[in-house]
């Protein structure tokens, strides 16, 4: 069995490069919304952090001396504990793969990267979807989660028009979406899609070229996830988040 790498030395990207949005009264990056009181840049790192996680690098873009000044705040939370982050300005328009073609040149010597989003809330067990990546030898392994939806399915009769029942719960079992929290394993992904450096959506350009060599991997995520697009989102996060700390 392979050896599990230990999660001090390996590189974390955080993508934080996406438009200024208006959720608590002004135009922020989503890397300086509070969520609970705590930033969501602050958030994402505090979640590696808890699986020992050390080393991060943020590719920003709007709102880039925002994210810089969250940033320093986070560094401040991980100090002691051999703890750095970095952020770096890869552009206001750039797509996934550009910025993440920035980010792993800065680690040339590192196999296994982890990346993820700046804009999700979970209890997504990193160490396990780490696992699945080493356990399946994988190019590239994802979280996949439920799919969501604020809407209640409803149970109908199709010869009727009565209503058999409501869920409890909308949550679109069936249907699996890629939840981030992924693993990358740069020198397998080098030789098994040697142009993804001219790639500009690493989801909807590079993973499908993986998943084609059967090189792409998902580790099944059944707890919270809760990405953070609107305001409704942050309150149903904060509820989630007070509910963990209670």
């Amino acid at each position: 069995m392979t050896d599990m790498p230990v999660t001090a030395n390996i590189p974390v990207v955080i993508l934080a490069g996406g438009d200024l949005v208006d959720l608590q009264g002004m135009q922020k990056p989503k890397a300086a919304i509070e969520v609970g009181g705590r930033p969501m840049l602050v958030h994402v790192v505090d979640h590696y952090r808890a699986f020992g996680f050390r080393r991060f690098f943020v590719c920003s873009g709007s709102g880039h001396e925002e994210v810089v000044t969250v940033a320093k705040n986070a560094g401040k939370r991980g100090a002691g504990e051999g703890f750095s982050i970095e952020v770096v300005d890869t552009g206001e328009s750039a797509g996934t793969a550009r910025r993440l073609r920035e980010a792993f040149r800065r680690f040339p010597s590192d196999g296994t990267i982890a990346f993820s989003y700046v804009d999700i809330v979970s209890n997504v067990d990193i160490t396990a979807v780490l696992e699945t990546h080493v356990a399946e030898t994988a190019t590239a392994t994802l979280t996949a989660v439920n799919l969501p939806t604020r809407f209640k399915p409803l149970g109908v009769n199709h010869f009727t028009a009565r209503v058999l029942g409501v869920a409890n719960k909308p949550i679109t079992k069936d249907t699996l979406v890629s939840g981030g929290f992924y693993f990358v394993d740069h020198t397998r992904l080098a030789e098994a899609v040697p142009d993804w450096h001219a790639h500009e959506n690493f989801e909807q350009e590079t993973l499908p070229t993986l998943a084609a060599q059967a090189r792409l991997f998902y580790h099944k995520h059944d707890g919270y996830w809760q990405p953070i697009d609107s305001q409704r989102d942050v309150r149903m996060a904060e509820k989630y988040l007070a509910e963990e700390q209670s």
